[in-house]
């Protein structure tokens, strides 16, 4: 037997397992989509993969500076 992973749009899933279904298929797992990065985080790795980071070299005096 072959196991796949499929991602579906939300709007087909009902069709999808319709088809399993059809096809003497099985659904063993369903995981939900995961949520879209709020704006704070989409900043943040836009920011990140522009290399506009920085090292950190001691973590006590990080956690000081915070």
């Amino acid at each position: 037997m072959t196991t796949l992973t499929i991602e579906i749009p939300d709007k087909d899933r009902d069709l999808f397992e319709q088809l399993t279904q059809r096809l003497n298929g099985k659904i063993v797992n369903v995981m939900e989509s995961e949520a879209e990065p709020n704006n704070i985080t989409k900043k943040a790795i836009t920011e990140a993969r522009a290399g506009k980071t920085q090292k950190i070299e001691d973590l006590d005096a990080f956690f000081q500076s915070l």
